[in-house]
């Protein structure tokens, strides 16, 4: 129930942040920010708040977010589409009825948003399937994607632009597949690597050697190799070819939530 609460809570300080500065924090942004600059942007803003109760009103809610119907969503030509049980999730390729491809329908728990331009492959579906098994099935949290993403939102048809996975929709993301990890060969979509949370750096030199620490790598991200971003978040990448073998040392070692 706690962290339940802390994910809700961040959600709306979140919101609210956005409705004060005058900005939208895009969900790349937010899916590539540091853990500790969220929490401080968070706190100083619930501190803001509570300091100037007389002279600071909620910024307001109703800033046209369901803007795309529930008959919009159905209007939506299916291309292709894969329920995986395991996960009680429904994946789905759509494009507009004009032909415009938009990405993979997520659909799990009541809750529904596209990721953006990616294709349902085999890859794709080894990967989820792989997560699934080890207990990381759910691919929502609560506030990420941001409301904005999910079916009714003002960018339901723009889409997320990525699908992360999570033992629960309360908990951190574990690790993701967004616009960086997706390049093209042949013609076809291909995964070429994939974007682990920082909040488990404690597990991430030893994921790889299966106990003995190794550095990251500064070249080409090969198999047996890491990097860690020199962006937003700075989190960790991996060659796909290792992530059977990662996420498996995840499952075994990841941290009892309290």
């Amino acid at each position: 129930m706690h962290n339940y609460t802390n994910q809700v809570q961040s959600k709306n300080y979140l919101q609210e942040l956005e409705g004060y500065m005058g900005i939208e924090i895009s969900d790349e942004e937010l899916l590539a920010m540091e853990p500790k600059l969220l929490l401080e942007l968070q706190e100083h803003l619930k501190d803001f708040r509570y300091k100037n109760q007389s002279i600071v009103s909620a910024p307001s809610q109703n800033n046209e977010l369901i803007n795309v119907s529930t008959e919009e969503n159905e209007e939506l030509k299916i291309r292709k589409k894969w329920e995986l049980a395991a996960a009680d999730a429904l994946f789905e390729e759509v494009e507009t009825l004009g032909g415009k491809f938009l990405g993979t329908r997520v659909t799990q728990d009541g809750r529904t948003y596209i990721a953006r331009k990616w294709e349902l492959t085999a890859e794709i579906k080894e990967i989820l399937s792989k997560a699934t098994d080890l207990g990381f099935a759910k691919f929502w949290r609560y506030g990420q994607p941001q409301d904005s993403y999910f079916l009714g939102g003002a960018n339901y048809l723009k889409g997320s632009p990525h699908i992360s996975c999570s033992r629960g929709h309360s908990d951190p993301w574990v690790f993701a597949l967004d616009q960086i990890c997706r390049g093209r060969e042949g013609g076809r979509q291909k995964i070429k690597e994939i974007t682990f949370n920082k909040l488990y750096e404690l597990y991430w030199d030893t994921a790889l050697t299966g106990g003995e620490p190794s550095p990251p790598t500064d070249g080409i991200l090969l198999p047996g190799t890491y990097k860690i971003q020199n962006y937003g978040g700075r989190c960790f990448t991996m060659h796909p070819d290792d992530f059977e073998s990662v996420i498996e040392y995840f499952a075994v070692n990841f941290p009892e939530e309290d």
